[in-house]
Protein backbone atom coordinates (compact mmCIF):
# COMPACT_ATOMS: atom_id res chain seq x y z
CA UNK A 1 0.00 0.00 0.00
CA UNK A 2 1.36 3.41 -0.94
CA UNK A 3 2.22 6.17 1.49
CA UNK A 4 -0.71 8.10 0.04
CA UNK A 5 -3.12 5.33 0.98
CA UNK A 6 -1.71 5.20 4.50
CA UNK A 7 -2.20 8.95 4.73
CA UNK A 8 -5.81 8.63 3.61
CA UNK A 9 -6.49 5.89 6.13
CA UNK A 10 -5.02 7.93 9.00
CA UNK A 11 -7.02 11.00 8.11
CA UNK A 12 -10.30 9.11 7.75
CA UNK A 13 -9.70 7.48 11.12
CA UNK A 14 -8.82 10.80 12.71
CA UNK A 15 -11.91 12.48 11.31
CA UNK A 16 -14.08 10.51 13.72
CA UNK A 17 -12.01 11.01 16.84
CA UNK A 18 -14.09 13.07 19.31
CA UNK A 19 -14.64 15.87 19.92
CA UNK A 20 -16.20 16.35 16.49
CA UNK A 21 -17.53 19.37 14.68
CA UNK A 22 -20.91 18.19 13.40
CA UNK A 23 -23.40 19.80 11.02
CA UNK A 24 -26.98 18.54 10.87
CA UNK A 25 -28.06 18.34 7.25
CA UNK A 26 -31.58 19.85 6.96
CA UNK A 27 -32.83 16.48 5.63
CA UNK A 28 -32.67 15.20 9.23
CA UNK A 29 -34.88 18.02 10.44
CA UNK A 30 -37.57 18.49 7.79
CA UNK A 31 -38.73 14.85 7.87
CA UNK A 32 -40.84 13.93 10.89
CA UNK A 33 -39.40 10.42 11.34
CA UNK A 34 -35.74 11.48 11.34
CA UNK A 35 -36.43 14.53 13.53
CA UNK A 36 -38.00 12.17 16.06
CA UNK A 37 -35.03 9.78 15.89
CA UNK A 38 -32.60 12.66 16.26
CA UNK A 39 -34.50 14.00 19.28
CA UNK A 40 -34.49 10.55 20.89
CA UNK A 41 -30.76 10.07 20.25
CA UNK A 42 -28.01 11.38 22.49
CA UNK A 43 -26.45 13.69 19.92
CA UNK A 44 -27.61 16.81 21.73
CA UNK A 45 -26.38 15.52 25.07
CA UNK A 46 -22.98 14.90 23.50
CA UNK A 47 -22.35 18.64 23.31
CA UNK A 48 -22.29 19.10 27.05
CA UNK A 49 -19.61 18.21 29.54
CA UNK A 50 -20.77 15.79 32.18
CA UNK A 51 -19.14 15.27 35.57
CA UNK A 52 -18.66 11.80 36.97
CA UNK A 53 -17.45 12.09 40.52
CA UNK A 54 -14.48 14.44 40.56
CA UNK A 55 -13.45 13.73 36.97
CA UNK A 56 -15.16 15.78 34.21
CA UNK A 57 -15.70 13.99 30.92
CA UNK A 58 -14.87 15.65 27.65
CA UNK A 59 -17.78 16.53 25.36
CA UNK A 60 -18.06 14.16 22.41
CA UNK A 61 -19.13 16.96 20.07
CA UNK A 62 -17.22 20.23 20.02
CA UNK A 63 -19.81 22.14 17.99
CA UNK A 64 -23.22 21.17 16.64
CA UNK A 65 -24.75 23.41 14.02
CA UNK A 66 -27.05 23.80 11.02
CA UNK A 67 -26.53 25.88 7.88
CA UNK A 68 -27.15 29.54 8.77
CA UNK A 69 -29.30 30.14 5.68
CA UNK A 70 -31.60 27.27 6.68
CA UNK A 71 -31.89 28.66 10.20
CA UNK A 72 -32.69 32.11 8.80
CA UNK A 73 -35.43 30.56 6.67
CA UNK A 74 -36.95 29.04 9.80
CA UNK A 75 -36.73 32.29 11.76
CA UNK A 76 -38.58 34.13 8.98
CA UNK A 77 -41.13 31.36 8.72
CA UNK A 78 -44.00 33.45 10.01
CA UNK A 79 -43.66 35.62 6.92
CA UNK A 80 -44.10 32.78 4.44
CA UNK A 81 -44.97 29.10 4.17
CA UNK A 82 -41.63 27.44 4.90
CA UNK A 83 -42.91 24.01 3.89
CA UNK A 84 -43.51 25.21 0.33
CA UNK A 85 -40.04 26.66 -0.23
CA UNK A 86 -37.49 25.06 -2.54
CA UNK A 87 -35.13 24.53 0.40
CA UNK A 88 -37.68 22.56 2.44
CA UNK A 89 -38.82 20.47 -0.52
CA UNK A 90 -35.26 19.75 -1.67
CA UNK A 91 -34.25 18.27 1.67
CA UNK A 92 -37.58 16.61 2.49
CA UNK A 93 -37.93 14.63 -0.73
CA UNK A 94 -40.87 12.23 -0.41
CA UNK A 95 -40.70 11.90 3.39
CA UNK A 96 -43.56 12.92 5.65
CA UNK A 97 -42.88 16.48 6.70
CA UNK A 98 -42.20 17.82 10.14
CA UNK A 99 -43.48 21.26 11.10
CA UNK A 100 -41.48 24.46 11.16
CA UNK A 101 -42.35 24.95 14.84
CA UNK A 102 -41.09 21.47 15.76
CA UNK A 103 -37.75 22.12 14.08
CA UNK A 104 -37.31 25.56 15.62
CA UNK A 105 -38.20 24.23 19.09
CA UNK A 106 -35.69 21.38 18.80
CA UNK A 107 -32.85 23.63 17.64
CA UNK A 108 -33.56 26.27 20.28
CA UNK A 109 -34.02 23.79 23.10
CA UNK A 110 -30.68 22.16 22.37
CA UNK A 111 -28.65 25.28 21.64
CA UNK A 112 -27.74 24.30 18.07
CA UNK A 113 -25.63 27.03 16.51
CA UNK A 114 -25.48 28.35 12.94
CA UNK A 115 -22.67 27.77 10.47
CA UNK A 116 -22.13 30.46 7.86
CA UNK A 117 -19.44 31.18 5.35
CA UNK A 118 -18.60 34.25 3.28
CA UNK A 119 -16.80 32.08 0.75
CA UNK A 120 -18.54 31.05 -2.44
CA UNK A 121 -17.85 27.46 -3.53
CA UNK A 122 -15.37 27.99 -6.32
CA UNK A 123 -15.93 26.29 -9.64
CA UNK A 124 -19.27 24.67 -8.76
CA UNK A 125 -21.75 24.69 -11.64
CA UNK A 126 -25.16 24.55 -9.99
CA UNK A 127 -26.96 24.44 -13.34
CA UNK A 128 -25.52 20.96 -13.80
CA UNK A 129 -26.94 19.78 -10.49
CA UNK A 130 -30.28 21.51 -9.94
CA UNK A 131 -33.30 22.24 -12.08
CA UNK A 132 -33.87 25.92 -12.73
CA UNK A 133 -37.26 25.69 -11.00
CA UNK A 134 -35.64 24.98 -7.62
CA UNK A 135 -32.32 26.79 -8.07
CA UNK A 136 -32.99 29.84 -5.91
CA UNK A 137 -30.51 31.81 -3.82
CA UNK A 138 -31.53 30.29 -0.46
CA UNK A 139 -30.95 26.73 -1.62
CA UNK A 140 -27.62 27.59 -3.24
CA UNK A 141 -26.46 29.41 -0.11
CA UNK A 142 -27.48 26.46 2.09
CA UNK A 143 -25.60 24.00 -0.11
CA UNK A 144 -22.63 26.35 -0.20
CA UNK A 145 -22.49 26.41 3.60
CA UNK A 146 -22.55 22.62 3.75
CA UNK A 147 -19.76 22.50 1.17
CA UNK A 148 -17.62 24.91 3.16
CA UNK A 149 -18.28 23.02 6.40
CA UNK A 150 -16.91 19.87 4.77
CA UNK A 151 -13.90 21.78 3.47
CA UNK A 152 -13.23 23.05 6.99
CA UNK A 153 -12.96 19.46 8.24
CA UNK A 154 -16.36 18.93 9.84
CA UNK A 155 -18.62 15.89 9.73
CA UNK A 156 -22.13 16.04 8.28
CA UNK A 157 -24.94 13.81 9.54
CA UNK A 158 -27.58 13.31 6.86
CA UNK A 159 -30.76 11.33 6.24
CA UNK A 160 -30.28 11.16 2.47
CA UNK A 161 -27.47 11.61 -0.07
CA UNK A 162 -29.38 14.44 -1.78
CA UNK A 163 -27.04 17.28 -0.86
CA UNK A 164 -23.98 15.16 -1.63
CA UNK A 165 -25.29 14.35 -5.10
CA UNK A 166 -25.89 18.06 -5.72
CA UNK A 167 -22.32 18.93 -4.73
CA UNK A 168 -20.99 16.09 -6.85
CA UNK A 169 -23.03 17.02 -9.92
CA UNK A 170 -22.02 20.67 -9.50
CA UNK A 171 -18.39 19.66 -9.79
CA UNK A 172 -17.14 19.00 -6.25
CA UNK A 173 -14.67 16.08 -6.54
CA UNK A 174 -15.86 12.91 -4.86
CA UNK A 175 -14.89 9.29 -4.75
CA UNK A 176 -18.05 7.16 -4.74
CA UNK A 177 -17.27 3.77 -3.24
CA UNK A 178 -20.74 2.38 -3.85
CA UNK A 179 -22.40 0.14 -1.31
CA UNK A 180 -20.12 -0.25 1.67
CA UNK A 181 -20.42 -0.60 5.40
CA UNK A 182 -18.79 1.83 7.77
CA UNK A 183 -15.80 0.30 9.50
CA UNK A 184 -16.57 -0.91 13.00
CA UNK A 185 -14.41 1.74 14.66
CA UNK A 186 -16.11 4.54 12.71
CA UNK A 187 -19.60 3.26 13.52
CA UNK A 188 -18.59 2.87 17.17
CA UNK A 189 -17.48 6.49 17.27
CA UNK A 190 -20.75 7.69 15.79
CA UNK A 191 -22.56 5.63 18.42
CA UNK A 192 -20.24 7.06 21.05
CA UNK A 193 -21.31 10.63 20.28
CA UNK A 194 -24.94 9.58 20.56
CA UNK A 195 -26.05 8.89 16.98
CA UNK A 196 -26.88 5.21 17.37
CA UNK A 197 -29.00 5.07 14.21
CA UNK A 198 -26.38 6.66 12.02
CA UNK A 199 -27.45 8.16 8.72
CA UNK A 200 -26.91 6.04 5.65
CA UNK A 201 -24.57 8.68 4.26
CA UNK A 202 -21.59 9.87 6.23
CA UNK A 203 -19.60 12.59 4.51
CA UNK A 204 -16.30 14.18 5.42
CA UNK A 205 -13.36 15.86 3.80
CA UNK A 206 -9.85 14.48 3.63
CA UNK A 207 -6.82 15.81 1.86
CA UNK A 208 -5.53 14.39 -1.39
CA UNK A 209 -3.74 11.06 -1.44
CA UNK A 210 -1.89 9.71 -4.44
CA UNK A 211 -3.98 6.57 -4.81
CA UNK A 212 -7.21 5.62 -3.04
CA UNK A 213 -8.31 2.21 -4.27
CA UNK A 214 -6.40 0.04 -1.79
CA UNK A 215 -7.34 2.26 1.14
CA UNK A 216 -11.02 2.18 0.25
CA UNK A 217 -11.16 -1.62 0.20
CA UNK A 218 -9.04 -2.08 3.30
CA UNK A 219 -9.93 -1.78 6.97
CA UNK A 220 -11.98 1.37 6.41
CA UNK A 221 -14.68 -0.53 4.54
CA UNK A 222 -16.22 -3.95 4.63
CA UNK A 223 -18.61 -5.47 2.15
CA UNK A 224 -22.19 -4.29 2.55
CA UNK A 225 -24.74 -1.70 3.71
CA UNK A 226 -25.38 1.74 2.32
CA UNK A 227 -23.21 4.50 0.93
CA UNK A 228 -19.99 6.18 1.99
CA UNK A 229 -18.41 9.02 0.07
CA UNK A 230 -15.04 10.72 0.51
CA UNK A 231 -14.66 14.29 -0.66
CA UNK A 232 -11.07 14.99 -1.55
CA UNK A 233 -9.58 18.46 -1.25
CA UNK A 234 -7.95 19.37 -4.56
Amino acid sequence: MSAGNDQLRREVNGKFRPPLDVLLDPSLLVASSSLERLTDSKVFESQTQATLGEMPTKPRIRSLCVPATFRELLENGEQHDVQNTSVWNFYRGQAKTSSRDQVVASLDRNGVSDFSSDLQPSGLQWENALDKSVRDSRLLETLGEEHEFLRSGGVVLSRTPTFVKALRDAGSPTVDVGKAQLATEVRDRLTDIGFKDSASVCVFGVSSAGSTVDALVGDILSTKSDLLLYRLDA
